[in-house]
């Protein structure tokens, strides 16, 4: 006989625009409850600002909705973390070296600021592998809200990435992620991993309407063309969003476009 779910369950999406909860309140077949929260960090505040701001749209979300002691499932927007890719995690021996080549691999990019970072790299080596950093001050604050119980911490790179796999795995493809803040575009393929790793925001600098000029100058500083490789796209529009439409523009551009979409359900 199958065990009650006793415990509420929830995820958490924060993004510099937009904080959003979803929760599940425990017992069979309760529906979704949807809250979600514009964010609205003050100008000239950077990243940084506006992740404190997220947060903090997040407290109040966590206090009206009351969960209890929600297991959460919590992604963060890819503008909130810093990323790299480590040129061959099978060169090191074991998860301490991993971690402590990762930190020096964002060292030489940010500075000293990273000593003041949380670090993730995946725990199988690979040829080439991502790491992941973010603030972790903000961090521990964010594993500690109320009625909240975190059991992962995401950046949505990871949630796609997982989301895309069976679509890239054993082929040479690129995969792009589009949040409403902004784009990641990376280059994966066998037998070498994870070969490049660029990000654009979306902001009053670059709109979305940039995402096709970009992508096309990412492909020819690998030495591609758009219609080199199958371009997999992983879509994501946020909390309380419809479940976006493939983007005409990409394929008319000449990208060969496979489209996928996240919605919230892929967060828990």
């Amino acid at each position: 006989m199958s065990r009650l779910p006793w415990r509420d369950q929830a995820a958490v999406w924060l993004a510099p625009s937009q904080a959003g909860l979803a929760l599940r309140r425990r017992g069979w077949g309760t529906p979704v409850e949807g809250h979600h929260q514009a964010v609205a960090a003050p100008d000239g505040a950077g990243d940084a600002g506006a992740a404190l701001q997220a947060l903090a749209e997040l407290e109040k979300l966590a206090v009206a909705a009351r969960p209890h002691r929600a297991r959460t499932r919590i992604v963060v927007s890819n503008r909130f973390v810093r990323t790299a890719l480590l040129p061959d995690g099978r060169a090191l021996r074991g998860a301490t070296e991993r971690q402590v080549a990762a930190r020096e691999v964002l060292r030489g990019i940010h500075g000293d600021a990273v000593d003041g970072w949380d670090v993730a790299v995946d725990d199988a080596a690979a040829p080439g592998m991502p790491a992941a950093a973010v603030d972790a001050a903000w961090l521990q604050r964010l594993r500690q809200q109320a009625g909240l119980q975190a059991v992962s911490v995401r950046p949505l790179l990871a949630l796609a990435a997982a989301h895309a796999w069976p679509h890239i795995a054993g082929r040479h493809a690129w995969l792009l992620v589009t949040e409403p803040d902004g784009a990641m575009l990376a280059r994966i393929g066998t037998p070498h991993g994870w070969q490049s790793l660029r990000s654009l925001p979306f902001d009053a600098a670059h709109g979305r309407a940039a995402l096709v000029p970009w992508l096309a100058r990412c492909a020819l500083l690998d030495g591609l063309e758009p219609a080199d490789l199958p371009l997999v796209h992983v879509a994501w529009s946020g909390m309380g969003a419809a479940m976006p439409a493939p983007d005409a523009s990409l394929a008319q551009a000449g990208w060969q476009l496979q489209p996928l979409a996240l919605a919230a359900a892929h967060f828990f």
